[in-house]
């Protein structure tokens, strides 16, 4: 078992790298199209699309498994102080059951639009470049099915309250 969480780790740990990576690009063709707009009077093809369609989707969503995974979502602890082990477990594991079936709900529901999209084409027009969005579309599924596979991944380790192996908490 101790494999997949391996697994599971270098994913979310690639996924967040991807999230970074989005960062990095997003900064240079934004900081690019100022500087030439500024100095030429000439603006990089499809700015605003491709940081509206490509960089901020991927920079927002894929890391998602790996937040989840380093259990660096939104928690309410307000309660937890009261309960005991037991139930603190049973929480946690109530709780990640139901991310991921939220999970699940929004990967589907986002899979048919991902598929519609891709059926027709999809593209925006931008300085009469036609550039392809329907890709970005699924994103989101992918986004939803991973972190949902996390979310399932961990409930053994939180139902006997062990902690995840060490060598999976790095990153």
């Amino acid at each position: 078992m101790a494999w997949l969480y391996r697994l599971v780790n270098k994913v979310s740990m690639g996924l967040g790298l991807l999230g970074t990576i989005a960062i990095l690009l997003m900064v240079i063709h934004v900081t690019l199209d100022v500087i030439l707009r500024s100095t030429l009077s000439v603006s990089v093809p499809a700015t605003l699309e491709m940081v509206t369609r490509y960089y901020l989707i991927t920079l927002a969503l894929l890391p998602l498994a790996w937040v989840e995974w380093r259990k660096n979502m939104i928690a309410v602890e307000a309660l937890e102080s009261l309960m005991s082990p037991m139930l603190i477990r049973m929480s946690d594991v109530l709780v990640s059951l139901l991310s991921a079936g939220v999970y699940i709900v929004l990967m589907v529901a986002t899979w048919g639009k991902a598929m519609e999209q891709f059926q027709i084409g999809s593209y925006v027009m931008s300085l009469n470049f036609p550039m392809p969005v329907w890709p970005t579309y699924f994103v989101l599924p992918l986004a939803f099915c991973l972190a949902a596979i996390v979310c399932l991944i961990r409930i053994p380790l939180l139902a006997s309250g062990t902690a995840y192996p060490a060598d999976t908490q790095e990153g």
